[in-house]
């Protein structure tokens, strides 16, 4: 019998996005047979480092054939080496890091990094022409490097990095979907009318509900269910369980467990069959070069004051 480990902060306290890990964990139970046959480990890492520390020795210990989270960076990074030495993959459903990839052998990363959206923000803002940013983040590692990328890809285009508000065209920050809403609302309550950019994590209606006025709010993220073609068929049974359309982290899961119920349906050896082959997930095509996902794709969220609420592909 497969034996999985699956691994992520699992208190909607810690995190809102626990409730669409789990919810895409039991759903693909249902939809992925040889999931549903499997044993499966769960272990709550608290998303930090020590958390995935113990995550990781006791699935170690397990000898599981594969392990489905960790989803903050702070808890895969400090992880990535120990699943790699004992030859297990480590299929990332949202943890961004860039040196995730990097670092582990046997680590693949489903959603888009770090350094792939600080181009598409980038890309964006220039388009808006908003030239100068000022950059924020908290203390998480997944902020730290987040801004980090910013940075670095910064010296490349034709956005100016600023220190201060008062210069900036907008203001960018990079953290959990707690601090994000957070800096919003203060910045709001301060006066600051500039847009304002959040990223990842902050990708979820939490980020501004109850709040009489937003401004111009964009998140670069990831898409939900009902923005891609590939992801119909598991939205509709999604909905017909939760009464709505799965979430952002919902599909990114689903996709991590079709990965592994394709490959043994395949007959295939997991860590061969995800380094060689191209799938056809419910998040659309993956196929990993050194790790990351050829296929990733990045979208936008926009919240304005007195408009519908949008959503569009980055790439």
């Amino acid at each position: 019998m497969m034996r999985l480990g699956i691994c992520a902060a699992l208190d909607v306290g810690t995190t809102l996005h626990a409730r669409s890990f789990l919810r895409g964990v039991y759903l693909s139970s249902h939809l992925f047979s040889h999931i549903r046959r499997a044993q499966h480990f769960y272990f709550d890492d608290g998303a930090t480092a020590d958390g995935g520390r113990a995550a990781a020795e006791r699935l170690i210990e397990a000898r599981v054939d594969a392990v489905i989270g960790h989803f903050a960076s702070e808890s895969a990074a400090a992880v990535v080496e120990s699943y790699a030495q004992a030859g297990i993959p480590l299929i990332l459903p949202a943890s961004t890091a860039a040196a995730l990839t990097e670092e582990g052998r046997t680590t693949f990363r489903v959603c888009a990094s770090d350094k792939v959206l600080a181009k598409r923000l980038l890309a964006f803002a220039e388009t808006q022409g908003l030239f100068k940013l000022a950059l924020y983040a908290d203390q998480s590692l997944h902020g730290q490097r987040q801004l980090k990328e910013l940075e670095n890809a910064a010296k490349l285009s034709t956005v100016q990095i600023v220190q201060d508000t008062v210069q900036a065209d907008a203001l960018v920050f990079c953290g959990r979907l707690k601090a994000s809403r957070q800096f919003l609302v203060e910045n709001r309550l301060s006066g600051c009318g500039l847009p304002l950019f959040f990223t990842d994590d902050a990708a979820s209606p939490a980020l501004v509900s109850g709040l009489p006025q937003t401004g111009v709010v964009y998140v670069v993220s990831f898409p939900i269910a009902s923005d891609l073609p590939e992801a119909q068929s598991v939205d509709r049974a999604y909905q017909r369980i939760y009464g709505e359309s799965a979430p952002v982290y919902a599909i990114e899961t689903l996709a991590a467990f079709s990965l592994i119920d394709l490959a043994v349906r395949q007959h295939r050896r997991l860590l061969t069959a995800l380094r060689s082959d191209e799938f056809s997930t419910p998040a659309g095509p993956i196929r990993f070069s050194d790790g990351e996902n050829d296929h990733a794709r990045v979208s936008l969220w926009v919240y304005a004051d007195k408009r519908v609420h949008e959503r569009r592909l980055l790439c």
